[in-house]
Protein backbone atom coordinates (compact mmCIF):
# COMPACT_ATOMS: atom_id res chain seq x y z
CA UNK A 1 0.00 0.00 0.00
CA UNK A 2 2.72 1.89 0.95
CA UNK A 3 4.65 1.47 -1.90
CA UNK A 4 1.33 2.07 -4.23
CA UNK A 5 0.64 5.57 -2.62
CA UNK A 6 4.19 6.44 -3.10
CA UNK A 7 3.81 5.86 -7.16
CA UNK A 8 -0.03 7.62 -7.20
CA UNK A 9 2.10 10.92 -6.13
CA UNK A 10 5.25 10.00 -8.16
CA UNK A 11 2.63 10.12 -11.38
CA UNK A 12 0.93 13.02 -9.87
CA UNK A 13 4.09 15.18 -9.50
CA UNK A 14 4.42 13.80 -13.45
CA UNK A 15 1.31 14.86 -14.54
CA UNK A 16 0.31 18.06 -12.45
CA UNK A 17 4.10 19.12 -12.01
CA UNK A 18 4.68 20.89 -15.49
CA UNK A 19 1.53 22.59 -15.14
CA UNK A 20 2.10 23.84 -12.12
CA UNK A 21 5.29 24.91 -12.92
CA UNK A 22 3.52 26.79 -16.07
CA UNK A 23 1.48 28.60 -13.72
CA UNK A 24 3.97 29.84 -11.46
CA UNK A 25 6.33 30.76 -14.08
CA UNK A 26 3.42 32.90 -16.22
CA UNK A 27 2.25 34.04 -12.51
CA UNK A 28 6.42 34.99 -11.98
CA UNK A 29 6.65 36.89 -15.40
CA UNK A 30 3.26 38.94 -15.04
CA UNK A 31 5.04 40.30 -11.77
CA UNK A 32 8.21 40.77 -13.24
CA UNK A 33 6.37 43.14 -16.33
CA UNK A 34 4.58 44.82 -13.86
CA UNK A 35 7.12 45.79 -11.87
CA UNK A 36 8.79 47.04 -14.93
CA UNK A 37 5.67 49.45 -15.68
CA UNK A 38 5.37 50.67 -12.46
CA UNK A 39 8.89 51.71 -12.62
CA UNK A 40 7.94 53.56 -15.41
CA UNK A 41 10.14 51.80 -17.82
CA UNK A 42 7.72 51.09 -20.66
CA UNK A 43 8.84 49.47 -23.49
CA UNK A 44 10.86 46.78 -21.45
CA UNK A 45 7.09 45.98 -19.76
CA UNK A 46 6.08 45.89 -23.22
CA UNK A 47 9.03 43.49 -23.90
CA UNK A 48 8.09 41.53 -21.22
CA UNK A 49 4.19 41.64 -21.79
CA UNK A 50 4.46 40.41 -25.63
CA UNK A 51 6.92 37.58 -24.26
CA UNK A 52 4.10 36.45 -22.54
CA UNK A 53 1.33 36.87 -24.48
CA UNK A 54 3.97 34.86 -27.29
CA UNK A 55 3.79 32.03 -24.91
CA UNK A 56 0.38 32.28 -23.70
CA UNK A 57 -2.16 33.62 -26.17
CA UNK A 58 -4.94 33.23 -23.61
CA UNK A 59 -3.62 35.79 -20.82
CA UNK A 60 -5.75 38.48 -20.60
CA UNK A 61 -3.75 39.83 -18.09
CA UNK A 62 -0.74 39.53 -20.20
CA UNK A 63 -2.62 41.72 -23.56
CA UNK A 64 -3.89 44.24 -21.07
CA UNK A 65 -0.34 45.12 -19.49
CA UNK A 66 1.19 45.19 -23.31
CA UNK A 67 -1.31 47.25 -24.45
CA UNK A 68 -1.22 49.76 -21.39
CA UNK A 69 2.47 50.16 -21.68
CA UNK A 70 2.51 50.81 -25.57
CA UNK A 71 -0.19 53.49 -24.71
CA UNK A 72 2.12 54.98 -21.93
CA UNK A 73 4.90 54.71 -24.30
CA UNK A 74 2.93 57.02 -26.69
CA UNK A 75 2.97 53.96 -28.97
CA UNK A 76 -0.56 54.09 -30.57
CA UNK A 77 0.04 52.03 -33.88
CA UNK A 78 1.60 49.16 -31.72
CA UNK A 79 -1.35 49.70 -28.82
CA UNK A 80 -3.70 49.74 -31.28
CA UNK A 81 -2.26 46.36 -33.40
CA UNK A 82 -2.25 44.34 -29.75
CA UNK A 83 -5.49 45.69 -28.87
CA UNK A 84 -7.05 44.14 -31.89
CA UNK A 85 -4.82 40.89 -31.35
CA UNK A 86 -5.99 40.62 -27.76
CA UNK A 87 -9.48 40.74 -29.14
CA UNK A 88 -9.75 38.47 -31.70
CA UNK A 89 -7.93 35.95 -30.07
CA UNK A 90 -10.20 36.56 -26.30
CA UNK A 91 -13.59 37.55 -28.10
CA UNK A 92 -14.89 36.69 -24.83
CA UNK A 93 -12.96 38.39 -22.68
CA UNK A 94 -14.37 41.51 -20.95
CA UNK A 95 -11.08 42.93 -20.24
CA UNK A 96 -9.79 42.52 -23.75
CA UNK A 97 -13.18 44.62 -24.98
CA UNK A 98 -11.87 47.21 -21.89
CA UNK A 99 -7.93 47.22 -23.51
CA UNK A 100 -9.12 47.87 -27.05
CA UNK A 101 -12.08 50.84 -25.64
CA UNK A 102 -8.86 52.34 -24.10
CA UNK A 103 -7.13 52.84 -27.46
CA UNK A 104 -9.99 53.96 -29.28
CA UNK A 105 -10.66 56.53 -26.55
CA UNK A 106 -6.96 57.35 -27.10
CA UNK A 107 -7.54 57.49 -30.90
CA UNK A 108 -10.13 59.88 -30.22
CA UNK A 109 -12.68 57.53 -31.21
CA UNK A 110 -15.00 58.26 -28.31
CA UNK A 111 -18.76 56.53 -29.63
CA UNK A 112 -16.39 53.56 -30.45
CA UNK A 113 -14.68 53.46 -27.11
CA UNK A 114 -17.65 53.79 -25.20
CA UNK A 115 -18.98 50.60 -26.96
CA UNK A 116 -16.89 48.46 -26.25
CA UNK A 117 -16.55 49.42 -22.43
CA UNK A 118 -20.28 48.74 -22.87
CA UNK A 119 -19.92 45.62 -24.09
CA UNK A 120 -16.85 44.62 -21.35
CA UNK A 121 -19.23 45.38 -18.59
CA UNK A 122 -21.95 43.30 -20.63
CA UNK A 123 -19.94 40.61 -20.22
CA UNK A 124 -18.44 40.67 -16.48
CA UNK A 125 -19.79 43.84 -14.71
CA UNK A 126 -16.56 43.48 -12.24
CA UNK A 127 -14.40 44.44 -14.96
CA UNK A 128 -12.59 47.37 -13.58
CA UNK A 129 -10.90 48.88 -16.72
CA UNK A 130 -14.22 48.98 -18.31
CA UNK A 131 -15.31 51.19 -15.35
CA UNK A 132 -12.30 53.06 -15.56
CA UNK A 133 -12.97 53.91 -19.27
CA UNK A 134 -16.67 54.65 -18.47
CA UNK A 135 -15.43 57.03 -15.71
CA UNK A 136 -13.56 58.57 -18.76
CA UNK A 137 -16.36 58.88 -21.08
CA UNK A 138 -18.89 60.16 -18.01
CA UNK A 139 -15.85 63.18 -17.54
CA UNK A 140 -15.87 63.84 -21.03
CA UNK A 141 -19.38 64.56 -21.16
CA UNK A 142 -20.05 66.50 -18.32
CA UNK A 143 -21.37 64.05 -15.86
CA UNK A 144 -19.18 64.61 -13.23
CA UNK A 145 -21.00 62.46 -10.60
CA UNK A 146 -21.32 59.76 -12.53
CA UNK A 147 -17.63 59.86 -13.39
CA UNK A 148 -16.90 59.63 -9.76
CA UNK A 149 -18.86 56.54 -9.06
CA UNK A 150 -17.21 54.81 -12.05
CA UNK A 151 -13.81 55.85 -10.69
CA UNK A 152 -14.66 54.63 -7.41
CA UNK A 153 -15.85 51.11 -8.54
CA UNK A 154 -12.72 50.42 -10.07
CA UNK A 155 -10.34 52.02 -7.99
CA UNK A 156 -12.84 48.95 -5.41
CA UNK A 157 -12.46 46.55 -7.64
CA UNK A 158 -8.12 47.03 -8.30
CA UNK A 159 -6.72 49.22 -5.67
CA UNK A 160 -3.29 48.31 -7.60
CA UNK A 161 -4.12 49.91 -11.06
CA UNK A 162 -2.36 53.52 -11.06
CA UNK A 163 -4.70 54.50 -13.20
CA UNK A 164 -7.99 54.08 -11.78
CA UNK A 165 -5.73 55.16 -8.01
CA UNK A 166 -5.14 58.74 -9.86
CA UNK A 167 -8.64 59.43 -11.44
CA UNK A 168 -10.33 58.41 -7.90
CA UNK A 169 -7.75 60.42 -5.87
CA UNK A 170 -7.93 63.66 -7.90
CA UNK A 171 -11.76 64.00 -7.14
CA UNK A 172 -11.45 63.39 -3.48
CA UNK A 173 -11.53 65.87 -0.64
CA UNK A 174 -8.72 67.76 0.51
CA UNK A 175 -6.38 67.01 2.28
CA UNK A 176 -7.68 63.17 1.51
CA UNK A 177 -6.53 63.80 -1.95
CA UNK A 178 -3.23 65.17 -1.63
CA UNK A 179 -2.41 62.00 0.62
CA UNK A 180 -3.69 59.68 -1.90
CA UNK A 181 -2.26 61.58 -4.92
CA UNK A 182 1.67 61.80 -2.97
CA UNK A 183 1.18 57.68 -2.35
CA UNK A 184 0.17 57.36 -6.22
CA UNK A 185 3.35 59.17 -7.65
CA UNK A 186 5.99 57.57 -5.10
CA UNK A 187 4.79 54.00 -6.75
CA UNK A 188 3.83 54.31 -9.81
CA UNK A 189 6.73 56.45 -12.13
CA UNK A 190 5.66 58.18 -15.42
CA UNK A 191 7.31 60.45 -17.92
CA UNK A 192 9.05 63.26 -16.77
CA UNK A 193 6.26 65.92 -17.99
CA UNK A 194 3.28 63.66 -16.73
CA UNK A 195 5.20 63.91 -12.92
CA UNK A 196 5.84 67.06 -13.14
CA UNK A 197 2.04 67.69 -13.92
CA UNK A 198 0.70 65.51 -10.93
CA UNK A 199 3.66 67.30 -8.68
CA UNK A 200 2.42 70.50 -9.73
CA UNK A 201 -1.46 69.37 -9.15
CA UNK A 202 -0.48 68.24 -5.81
CA UNK A 203 1.38 71.24 -4.86
CA UNK A 204 -1.77 73.43 -6.12
CA UNK A 205 -4.14 71.44 -4.31
CA UNK A 206 -2.35 72.27 -0.77
CA UNK A 207 -2.03 75.96 -1.49
CA UNK A 208 -5.79 75.94 -2.19
CA UNK A 209 -6.70 73.58 0.82
CA UNK A 210 -10.06 73.23 1.95
CA UNK A 211 -11.25 77.09 0.63
CA UNK A 212 -13.46 77.60 -2.74
CA UNK A 213 -12.20 79.31 -5.23
CA UNK A 214 -14.11 81.82 -8.22
CA UNK A 215 -16.73 82.41 -5.54
CA UNK A 216 -19.29 84.72 -7.62
CA UNK A 217 -20.27 87.06 -4.96
CA UNK A 218 -24.13 88.51 -4.92
CA UNK A 219 -26.55 86.60 -7.51
CA UNK A 220 -26.87 88.45 -10.85
CA UNK A 221 -29.00 85.68 -13.12
CA UNK A 222 -27.54 87.34 -16.45
CA UNK A 223 -25.22 89.67 -17.78
CA UNK A 224 -23.77 91.42 -20.73
CA UNK A 225 -20.41 92.72 -21.50
CA UNK A 226 -19.01 94.41 -23.97
CA UNK A 227 -16.11 92.98 -26.24
CA UNK A 228 -13.00 94.94 -27.66
CA UNK A 229 -11.20 94.19 -30.98
CA UNK A 230 -7.79 93.28 -30.05
CA UNK A 231 -5.63 94.59 -33.38
CA UNK A 232 -1.98 95.43 -32.01
CA UNK A 233 -0.96 96.22 -35.28
CA UNK A 234 -2.79 96.35 -38.94
CA UNK A 235 -3.81 93.31 -40.62
CA UNK A 236 -3.54 91.33 -37.11
CA UNK A 237 -6.10 90.77 -35.11
CA UNK A 238 -5.87 88.27 -31.97
CA UNK A 239 -9.63 88.00 -31.11
CA UNK A 240 -11.91 89.45 -28.26
CA UNK A 241 -10.72 91.42 -25.52
CA UNK A 242 -12.66 91.89 -21.87
CA UNK A 243 -11.95 94.14 -20.02
CA UNK A 244 -11.04 93.24 -16.25
CA UNK A 245 -10.19 94.94 -13.05
CA UNK A 246 -7.94 93.03 -10.45
CA UNK A 247 -8.61 94.13 -6.73
CA UNK A 248 -10.10 97.46 -7.11
CA UNK A 249 -6.76 98.70 -7.98
CA UNK A 250 -5.60 97.75 -11.70
CA UNK A 251 -7.46 96.76 -15.13
CA UNK A 252 -6.43 94.94 -18.22
CA UNK A 253 -7.76 94.24 -21.50
CA UNK A 254 -7.69 90.12 -21.72
CA UNK A 255 -7.77 88.44 -24.56
CA UNK A 256 -11.43 85.80 -24.11
CA UNK A 257 -9.50 82.27 -24.33
CA UNK A 258 -11.79 79.36 -24.71
CA UNK A 259 -9.16 76.98 -24.90
CA UNK A 260 -7.27 78.10 -20.88
CA UNK A 261 -8.80 77.79 -17.77
CA UNK A 262 -9.27 80.70 -15.52
CA UNK A 263 -7.10 83.72 -15.70
CA UNK A 264 -3.58 84.17 -17.36
CA UNK A 265 -1.39 86.92 -16.61
CA UNK A 266 2.16 88.38 -16.91
CA UNK A 267 4.16 88.59 -13.72
CA UNK A 268 4.59 92.20 -13.89
CA UNK A 269 1.20 92.51 -13.77
CA UNK A 270 0.79 89.96 -11.06
CA UNK A 271 3.33 91.95 -8.93
CA UNK A 272 1.55 95.49 -9.63
CA UNK A 273 -1.95 93.90 -8.18
CA UNK A 274 -0.10 92.42 -5.37
CA UNK A 275 -0.99 88.58 -6.37
CA UNK A 276 0.29 86.05 -3.67
CA UNK A 277 2.22 82.85 -5.34
CA UNK A 278 0.54 79.42 -4.60
CA UNK A 279 2.97 77.15 -6.53
CA UNK A 280 5.12 76.57 -9.69
CA UNK A 281 3.73 76.30 -12.62
CA UNK A 282 4.52 75.15 -16.44
CA UNK A 283 2.54 76.74 -19.18
CA UNK A 284 1.86 74.44 -21.63
CA UNK A 285 1.01 75.79 -25.02
CA UNK A 286 1.55 76.07 -28.83
CA UNK A 287 5.50 75.58 -29.08
CA UNK A 288 8.27 73.16 -29.52
CA UNK A 289 10.05 74.78 -26.67
CA UNK A 290 8.26 73.11 -23.83
CA UNK A 291 6.51 74.64 -20.37
CA UNK A 292 6.87 78.12 -20.28
CA UNK A 293 8.01 78.99 -16.59
CA UNK A 294 5.09 80.35 -14.19
CA UNK A 295 3.26 79.74 -11.11
CA UNK A 296 -0.34 79.73 -9.39
CA UNK A 297 -1.39 82.66 -7.43
CA UNK A 298 -4.14 84.09 -5.42
CA UNK A 299 -6.10 87.10 -6.39
CA UNK A 300 -8.42 88.34 -3.87
CA UNK A 301 -10.95 90.00 -6.29
CA UNK A 302 -11.29 90.25 -9.84
CA UNK A 303 -14.41 91.97 -11.93
CA UNK A 304 -15.56 91.75 -15.02
CA UNK A 305 -18.57 93.99 -15.66
CA UNK A 306 -21.03 93.42 -12.83
CA UNK A 307 -19.78 90.29 -12.18
CA UNK A 308 -17.67 89.97 -9.23
CA UNK A 309 -15.34 86.79 -7.87
CA UNK A 310 -13.54 86.38 -4.34
CA UNK A 311 -11.07 83.93 -3.95
CA UNK A 312 -9.81 83.69 -7.56
CA UNK A 313 -6.28 81.33 -8.66
CA UNK A 314 -5.15 82.73 -11.84
CA UNK A 315 -1.82 81.91 -13.66
CA UNK A 316 1.16 84.01 -14.04
CA UNK A 317 3.45 83.94 -16.67
CA UNK A 318 7.62 84.52 -15.70
CA UNK A 319 8.28 85.69 -19.06
CA UNK A 320 5.81 87.94 -22.34
CA UNK A 321 4.35 84.82 -24.07
CA UNK A 322 0.99 85.19 -24.29
CA UNK A 323 0.62 85.56 -27.95
CA UNK A 324 0.70 89.58 -27.62
CA UNK A 325 -1.81 89.63 -24.86
CA UNK A 326 -1.60 91.39 -21.48
CA UNK A 327 -3.66 88.11 -19.91
CA UNK A 328 -5.87 85.72 -21.53
CA UNK A 329 -9.62 84.91 -19.94
CA UNK A 330 -10.90 81.67 -19.88
CA UNK A 331 -14.40 81.45 -20.31
CA UNK A 332 -15.09 78.99 -17.67
CA UNK A 333 -15.06 81.10 -15.11
CA UNK A 334 -18.20 81.92 -16.26
CA UNK A 335 -19.48 78.17 -16.52
CA UNK A 336 -22.48 78.63 -13.67
CA UNK A 337 -24.00 80.86 -16.82
CA UNK A 338 -25.41 80.08 -20.56
CA UNK A 339 -21.96 81.46 -22.19
CA UNK A 340 -22.68 83.48 -25.21
CA UNK A 341 -20.43 84.76 -27.59
CA UNK A 342 -21.76 87.44 -30.53
CA UNK A 343 -18.84 87.49 -32.52
CA UNK A 344 -20.54 90.37 -34.68
CA UNK A 345 -21.72 92.59 -32.30
CA UNK A 346 -18.45 92.57 -29.94
CA UNK A 347 -20.62 91.19 -26.91
CA UNK A 348 -20.63 88.45 -24.32
CA UNK A 349 -24.02 87.70 -22.99
CA UNK A 350 -24.30 85.43 -19.79
CA UNK A 351 -27.68 83.62 -18.28
CA UNK A 352 -29.23 81.15 -17.00
CA UNK A 353 -29.13 77.48 -17.86
CA UNK A 354 -32.16 75.91 -18.49
CA UNK A 355 -33.16 72.83 -15.81
CA UNK A 356 -30.84 70.01 -16.20
CA UNK A 357 -32.83 66.70 -17.60
CA UNK A 358 -31.29 63.86 -16.32
CA UNK A 359 -31.78 60.61 -18.41
CA UNK A 360 -29.78 57.08 -17.58
CA UNK A 361 -28.89 53.90 -19.87
CA UNK A 362 -28.44 56.17 -23.42
CA UNK A 363 -25.64 56.74 -25.58
CA UNK A 364 -23.28 59.15 -23.89
CA UNK A 365 -21.62 60.17 -27.06
CA UNK A 366 -23.47 61.06 -29.79
CA UNK A 367 -22.57 60.97 -33.98
CA UNK A 368 -21.59 63.96 -36.01
CA UNK A 369 -24.70 65.44 -37.29
CA UNK A 370 -23.97 69.17 -38.74
CA UNK A 371 -26.84 70.53 -36.56
CA UNK A 372 -26.29 74.05 -34.85
CA UNK A 373 -26.34 71.98 -31.16
CA UNK A 374 -23.23 69.83 -31.18
CA UNK A 375 -22.06 67.95 -28.45
CA UNK A 376 -18.86 68.94 -26.72
CA UNK A 377 -16.34 67.17 -24.94
CA UNK A 378 -14.76 68.65 -22.05
CA UNK A 379 -11.53 67.31 -21.45
CA UNK A 380 -10.01 69.69 -18.26
CA UNK A 381 -10.44 72.85 -18.86
CA UNK A 382 -10.19 72.14 -22.61
CA UNK A 383 -13.49 72.12 -24.62
CA UNK A 384 -12.95 69.64 -27.78
CA UNK A 385 -15.48 69.87 -30.89
CA UNK A 386 -16.02 67.18 -33.38
CA UNK A 387 -14.93 68.76 -36.74
CA UNK A 388 -13.95 67.17 -40.27
CA UNK A 389 -11.95 68.89 -43.22
CA UNK A 390 -13.29 68.25 -46.83
CA UNK A 391 -13.96 64.89 -46.52
CA UNK A 392 -11.80 63.60 -43.86
CA UNK A 393 -13.00 61.59 -41.08
CA UNK A 394 -14.49 63.17 -37.63
CA UNK A 395 -11.52 64.66 -35.45
CA UNK A 396 -11.70 66.40 -31.79
CA UNK A 397 -10.84 69.85 -32.50
CA UNK A 398 -10.31 72.56 -29.98
CA UNK A 399 -12.42 75.38 -29.34
CA UNK A 400 -9.79 77.73 -28.66
CA UNK A 401 -11.36 81.82 -29.25
CA UNK A 402 -7.65 82.40 -28.06
CA UNK A 403 -5.94 81.14 -31.53
CA UNK A 404 -6.25 84.39 -34.35
CA UNK A 405 -6.79 81.00 -37.08
CA UNK A 406 -7.80 77.90 -37.21
CA UNK A 407 -5.12 74.59 -37.52
CA UNK A 408 -5.31 70.96 -37.70
CA UNK A 409 -2.15 68.63 -37.85
CA UNK A 410 -0.08 67.07 -40.61
CA UNK A 411 -1.65 63.09 -40.03
CA UNK A 412 -5.10 64.97 -40.35
CA UNK A 413 -4.75 66.85 -43.15
CA UNK A 414 -3.16 64.04 -44.99
CA UNK A 415 -6.50 62.31 -45.07
CA UNK A 416 -7.86 65.59 -46.64
CA UNK A 417 -5.45 66.13 -48.82
CA UNK A 418 -2.19 67.19 -50.31
CA UNK A 419 0.20 69.25 -47.49
CA UNK A 420 3.39 71.13 -48.71
CA UNK A 421 5.80 72.96 -46.06
CA UNK A 422 5.88 76.89 -45.42
CA UNK A 423 9.15 79.15 -43.90
CA UNK A 424 6.32 81.02 -41.85
CA UNK A 425 7.16 79.85 -37.86
CA UNK A 426 4.14 79.94 -35.70
CA UNK A 427 4.54 81.48 -32.70
CA UNK A 428 2.81 80.17 -29.34
CA UNK A 429 2.92 80.47 -25.27
CA UNK A 430 5.58 77.23 -25.44
CA UNK A 431 7.46 78.97 -28.01
CA UNK A 432 8.06 78.70 -31.97
CA UNK A 433 6.21 76.13 -34.18
CA UNK A 434 9.06 75.64 -36.77
CA UNK A 435 7.70 73.13 -38.87
CA UNK A 436 4.49 73.86 -40.72
CA UNK A 437 3.13 72.87 -43.55
CA UNK A 438 -0.57 74.40 -45.14
CA UNK A 439 -3.23 72.44 -46.35
CA UNK A 440 -4.55 74.51 -49.11
CA UNK A 441 -8.37 74.84 -49.99
CA UNK A 442 -9.77 73.28 -47.29
CA UNK A 443 -13.20 73.38 -46.11
CA UNK A 444 -13.66 72.90 -42.63
CA UNK A 445 -17.23 71.87 -40.92
CA UNK A 446 -18.17 71.93 -37.53
CA UNK A 447 -21.66 71.64 -36.06
CA UNK A 448 -23.89 73.46 -38.75
CA UNK A 449 -20.68 75.86 -39.64
CA UNK A 450 -18.70 75.44 -42.25
CA UNK A 451 -16.05 77.28 -43.69
CA UNK A 452 -13.85 77.49 -46.68
CA UNK A 453 -9.93 78.30 -45.90
CA UNK A 454 -7.31 79.09 -48.51
CA UNK A 455 -4.79 77.71 -46.74
CA UNK A 456 -5.06 75.67 -43.25
CA UNK A 457 -1.63 75.74 -41.33
CA UNK A 458 -1.16 72.02 -39.79
CA UNK A 459 1.60 71.68 -37.16
CA UNK A 460 2.20 69.06 -34.64
CA UNK A 461 0.21 68.90 -31.43
CA UNK A 462 1.09 65.57 -29.87
CA UNK A 463 1.80 67.09 -26.76
CA UNK A 464 -1.50 68.66 -26.18
CA UNK A 465 -3.25 64.93 -26.84
CA UNK A 466 -0.62 62.95 -24.47
CA UNK A 467 -1.14 65.44 -21.90
CA UNK A 468 -5.32 65.34 -22.51
CA UNK A 469 -5.26 61.38 -23.17
CA UNK A 470 -7.08 61.92 -26.47
CA UNK A 471 -6.23 62.86 -29.86
CA UNK A 472 -6.52 66.50 -31.11
CA UNK A 473 -6.68 67.10 -34.49
CA UNK A 474 -6.84 70.82 -34.73
CA UNK A 475 -7.68 74.10 -33.40
CA UNK A 476 -10.96 76.32 -34.37
CA UNK A 477 -10.03 79.87 -33.98
CA UNK A 478 -11.22 83.26 -34.12
CA UNK A 479 -10.66 83.56 -38.06
CA UNK A 480 -13.28 80.85 -38.32
CA UNK A 481 -15.84 82.16 -35.47
CA UNK A 482 -15.95 85.39 -36.39
CA UNK A 483 -19.54 85.54 -37.99
CA UNK A 484 -20.91 83.30 -35.89
CA UNK A 485 -22.98 83.68 -32.86
CA UNK A 486 -21.99 80.68 -29.96
CA UNK A 487 -23.36 79.39 -27.10
CA UNK A 488 -21.46 77.16 -24.51
CA UNK A 489 -23.02 74.97 -21.99
CA UNK A 490 -20.88 73.76 -20.08
CA UNK A 491 -23.12 71.71 -17.30
CA UNK A 492 -24.52 69.73 -20.03
CA UNK A 493 -21.16 69.65 -22.65
CA UNK A 494 -23.24 71.19 -25.61
CA UNK A 495 -21.81 74.13 -28.28
CA UNK A 496 -24.48 75.96 -30.02
CA UNK A 497 -23.16 77.83 -33.29
CA UNK A 498 -24.91 79.97 -35.62
CA UNK A 499 -23.90 82.57 -38.43
CA UNK A 500 -24.84 85.33 -37.98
Amino acid sequence: MHYNRLMLRLLFLLLVGPALYAQTSSADALTSARALFKQGKFQDAAGAYRAIVNKDPSSALAYSGLVQSYLKADGISAADEASDQALKALPQSALAHAMRGAVYFREGLLAEAENQYRAALKQDEKCERAWLGMGKIFAAVSRQDQARESFTKAHTLDPDDGDAWYHWAVLLPFPQSVTELEKHLAEFRSSAEEERREREFIDLLKGIGNREIWVASGSIDQAEIKLDLMAPRPGVVLGLGLHVKFNNSSSAMLLLDTGTTWITIPHKLAEKIGAKKISDYGIEGVGDTGPAAGYFAWVDKITVGDVEFHDCVVHVSAGNNLNGADGLAGTNIFAKYLVTINFPEHKLRLGPLAEATSSSGETLVHPFDSKSNAQVFEFGHVLLLPARVNRSPIGLFVLDTGANSSSTTPEFARMAGKLHQVREPIRGVSGVVNQVFVLDDAALQFSSVSESVHSLPAFDSRSLSRQLGTVVSGFIGFSSLNRAKVSINYRDGWVSLSEK
